[in-house]
């Protein structure tokens, strides 16, 4: 098992660097990963020479004995997903669930869709298979609130930090209602993508 961060590097910059800095040192703590701060910031130093010119996904892991890879590829223009509702599995770890790891199975589907919106066994929406949702209501900007049951992403706390996004939980079959009813809008947000609408299959 790694861990990893996937980021975006645009023109030599790296936005939200200090949000996933503190989550892959912490996530490295708590699963006992070696991880050397300076050499994570020689890395970041060479990647933003190496990249100045265009933008880029950048995901760069972590191994138990504290060694950094990276792949780095030009990342595909893409403004609207597909999306359908997947139920969460109950057999999943806390740590993997919370954690970005490479241990992603429960997160693995058959890409009818772009994405899969992930509920638990109460109906709670919890993530997308590749980022947090965000749900416009009203004119406010809505995230379901954290209890230990997702990834917490870096562009989710950045919003919230900056108070532009508030944490309220939503249900499917509520949600369900609102999205037929042009109640809500939906959005996958992550520090790749930042902002991306999504369309449900219902």
């Amino acid at each position: 098992m790694q861990l990893f961060e996937t980021m975006k590097i645009d023109h030599g910059d790296i936005p939200r660097l200090e949000y996933h800095t503190k989550r892959i040192q912490q996530s490295s703590h708590q699963l006992g990963f070696t991880f050397n701060i300076e050499d994570w910031h020689n890395l970041i130093s060479l990647l933003k020479v190496n990249y100045v010119q265009g933008i880029y996904r950048l995901k760069i892991s972590l191994n138990r004995q504290g060694e950094f890879d990276y792949i780095a590829a030009p990342i595909a223009n893409k403004e609207m997903f597909t999306a359908q509702f997947e139920k969460a599995s109950q057999h999943v770890p806390r740590e993997i669930v919370t954690n970005k790891t490479t241990h992603r199975k429960h997160l693995a589907h058959m890409h009818t869709t772009d994405l899969i919106l992930l509920y638990d066994n109460k109906g709670k929406i919890l993530e997308f298979d590749i980022g947090n949702i965000m749900i416009e209501e009203n004119g406010k900007w809505y995230t379901p609130i954290f209890e230990e049951d997702f990834l917490k992403g870096c562009m989710r706390q950045q919003l919230i930090d900056n108070e532009q996004l508030q944490e309220k939980n939503y249900f499917k079959n509520d949600l369900i209602k609102k999205i037929k009813n042009d109640m809500v809008r939906i959005y996958l947000i992550n520090s790749l993508r930042e902002v991306a609408e999504v369309s449900i299959n219902i």
